[in-house]
């Protein structure tokens, strides 16, 4: 999926360090159930991989489980 066909009804838009990162997946529970982990385009292509902190394990309400605008790793893949 290309950036510019990512928008907030698809994908999960954040800000970092200046930039604006648009999930390509939704983010998905990790393994171990402590984050969330989703691909991510910037707008020249680079891809990331995204990380959330899992702060509500008791929810139902996947919207309250992370603090979605603060993830807790942004890692350049390529």
């Amino acid at each position: 999926m290309k950036f510019e066909e990512l928008n907030e009804m698809n994908s999960t838009i954040i800000e970092v360090e200046g930039k604006e990162l648009r999930t390509t997946q939704d983010p998905h529970v990790s393994d171990d159930g402590e984050q969330y982990i989703a691909e991510a385009l910037d707008a020249e292509g680079n891809t990331y991989i995204i990380t959330w902190k899992v702060i509500d394990h008791e929810t139902t309400d996947e919207s309250s489980a992370c603090d979605w605008n603060n993830p807790t790793g942004v890692t350049l893949v390529k």
